[in-house]
């Protein structure tokens, strides 16, 4: 092989190795299915199947219990489709329809000035209270320090009395002890180790104690001291009680002399006074510290309920000058149509032309949801269909529905009304089925037969310009729904709430996602 094919052969297989790392050794980005969070509107609906069938009389009821409050028709009189028969006590369920109504005009037109001014004023307010509640706790604090330092420079000045009065007492016991017992009996003994153990050396020690205090002039020396001095003062006054008694009650007791002994007994007084003092100011002290941080306490918990009270004040004031929220919006709206829902669950209006032929029920009585209120006679097409337990709690009387017959194709389409529900159910191959009416609004159209098949669409829903997205998109952790959004090549979750579930797959976002959002439905291989 020549040279040149040697070269062109290793450019070659460097070429294939590169395209090779090309294909095979970078990593691959990962791909995910999305799908966008858009808007627009949302229907929901239920399609059964079922047939024309010929019918003279239709039982009308509350879809509400209660108690009859007016009936508008009577017995034989001619009635229109709509018109207004009979209804259950509508106070309660009109301020409620009332007060949602309010609510959400009250949102869509925002606060209005004297609104604004008075949620000031109460910020205002609420400031003021937690600046005197600073105020307070300051004081509070100053009162405190104050309190305590003149309490601890007593205690300098007590501690200084009481050492005076041990070195007095010390001073009497050595000139008793030098005057009366120098020499090795038992008694000159006991009273020289009396005055040199329990009284010397102990008012040395807390000679230490109080110089270290007044040094430092520090409160945790000063304790110290106090403390030291009392254990020093009552082990002074127990040395004195032994030297009194050996000076009376031992060969001694006619030597020592009346003024010597009465010496002795005022030290003892000078020293329990002192001892009565210093334990006194060491309560004294404990006391006050703790009073000093109750007061302190009790001011702190004012200032952070002052506190706490103006940022709800502040959070009111905020909420009344921010412009409305389309999520808000959103479930006020929702609040509103379900009040007028309720409401319309009280009120029984006519479903088609017709007769009155019967009223079971009188103003006054008490009517459920199982009784029959009125019977109309009207000749007229209806469709009875079995809808799963699933879909019938979508469904109202009154609901709209389009309707289509496979004898006349898709293209011709009738519309009609929901105009019962049974509440009895009935079991179908394992599946619980309810009876659902729907009356024909057209009864003239000559091609149309008892005993067509009849497809039918009952408009349950629909909900205008709000943001939804395919149900695909939505997850649950923890009893929260969420959604995976792809931000920067990342996933992001993001909790959302949601609304109405409609149809092909689509839900409506309340709060949580935004228009645009590209939501992952799965990971690509």
């Amino acid at each position: 092989m020549s040279k040149k094919s040697i070269i062109i052969l290793i450019v070659v297989i460097l070429v294939v190795v590169i395209g090779v790392f090309q294909i095979f050794g970078k990593s691959k980005t990962p791909q995910y299915e999305t799908v966008k969070v858009e808007r627009g509107d949302l229907a929901q609906t239920v399609d059964a199947t079922g047939k024309i069938e010929s019918a003279q009389n239709l039982s009308l009821h509350f879809e509400a219990m209660g108690r009859v409050s007016k009936i508008y028709v009577e017995e034989g009189e001619e009635v229109k489709d709509g018109d207004w028969l009979a209804n259950l006590s509508l106070t309660e369920l009109n301020s409620a329809v009332a007060q949602a109504e309010a609510t959400l005009n009250q949102k869509l037109a925002g606060a209005t000035d004297q609104q604004i001014a008075v949620a000031q004023k109460q910020v205002d307010s609420a400031q003021i209270t937690l600046d005197q509640a600073d105020k307070t706790l300051q004081e509070t604090v100053d009162l405190a320090q104050k309190s305590l330092e003149a309490k601890y420079s007593y205690a300098l000045t007590a501690l200084d009395d009481a050492y005076i009065k041990i070195y007095n007492a010390d001073s009497a016991v050595t000139t008793i002890q030098q005057t009366y017992f120098y020499s090795s009996s038992q008694e000159s003994l006991r009273v020289r180790d009396e005055e040199k153990y329990n009284i010397e050396e102990p008012m040395n020690q807390v000679k230490t104690y109080i110089d270290a205090a007044k040094s430092s002039n520090k409160q945790e020396d000063i304790d110290a001291a106090v403390s030291q001095m009392v254990a020093v003062l009552s082990k002074v006054l127990s040395s004195l009680t032994v030297v009194r008694d050996v000076c009376t009650n031992s060969a001694y007791g006619s030597v020592v002399t009346s003024a010597d002994k009465t010496n002795l007994d005022n030290q003892k007084a000078y020293i329990s006074t002192a001892q009565t003092t210093i334990s006194s100011l060491q309560n004294d002290i404990s006391v006050l510290k703790t009073q000093n941080n109750n007061n302190i306490s009790k001011a702190e918990a004012t200032v952070a309920s002052a506190q706490a009270a103006l940022e709800v004040q502040q959070a009111n004031y905020n909420s009344l000058i921010a412009p409305p929220r389309e999520v808000d919006l959103a479930f006020y709206r929702a609040a509103l149509d379900q009040a007028i829902a309720n409401r319309n669950k009280a009120v029984i209006r006519a479903p088609i032309d017709g007769v009155v032929t019967k009223i079971y029920k009188k103003e006054g009585e008490s009517v459920s949801t199982a009784e029959a209120m009125i019977d109309m006679l009207s000749p007229h097409y209806e469709i009875e269909v079995d809808v799963p337990e699933t879909d019938v709690v979508k469904i109202s009387t009154n609901d709209e529905a389009e309707i289509t017959l496979d004898a006349l194709g898709k293209d011709v389409k009738f519309s009609g009304k929901v105009v019962m529900i049974d509440l009895a159910s009935t079991e179908i191959q394992d599946v619980v089925y309810y009876k659902v009416k729907v009356t024909l609004d057209d009864n003239n159209d000559e091609r149309v037969k008892s005993g067509m098949t009849a497809n039918i669409l009952i408009k349950t829903d629909f909900r205008s310009n709000i943001l939804y997205v395919s149900s695909r998109g939505v997850l649950s952790k923890d009893g929260t729904k969420y959604v995976r959004v792809l931000e920067n090549g990342q996933i992001v979750e993001k909790e959302v709430v949601l609304g109405m579930k409609g149809d092909d797959g689509n839900v409506e976002i309340l709060s949580g996602a935004e228009q645009g959002d590209e939501v992952v439905l799965k990971t690509l291989d």
